[in-house]
């Protein structure tokens, strides 16, 4: 009976050492997963103020494109960034950007694509 005991144990312990493994694993990628997402919604955040930065400049009386100023401005801010893709929006009265841009994801998340939109009112000189 005592050699069934000590057999049944053995097993035990190699169960207990693969479970530890096993959930190791698990952490890491949860941990990475939850890096992963601070760092693209700070990403995201980034993208946004820069998109506000280049949208207040362009609704300036008669300003030239900010689109260059707009992909320097991600460029230097988000150097880590996968890809972006910036937009110029021009309605009646606004002006803006949309810029599409997907972040590097780690752990169990999978990389997509997210869409950021600004838009300001453009000023005008009135005619006299």
């Amino acid at each position: 009976m005592r050699r069934s005991i000590a057999s049944c144990l053995s097993d035990s312990a190699g169960n207990a050492v693969l479970g530890a493994l096993v959930n190791i694993a698990y952490l890491t990628f949860l941990t990475l997963s939850v890096l992963s997402l601070s760092i693209s919604a700070y990403n995201t955040l980034l993208i946004r103020d820069a998109a506000i930065e280049a949208a207040a400049r362009a609704a300036l009386p008669e300003s030239p494109s900010q689109l260059p100023y707009l992909q320097r401005l991600i460029e230097d801010r988000v150097p880590m960034l996968a890809s972006a893709e910036v937009e110029s929006i021009e309605q009646s009265g606004f002006v803006g950007f949309r810029i599409w841009h997907v972040s590097p994801v780690l752990g169990l998340l999978q990389a997509t694509q997210s869409k950021t939109e600004v838009l300001v009112a453009k000023e005008e000189i009135p005619n006299q």
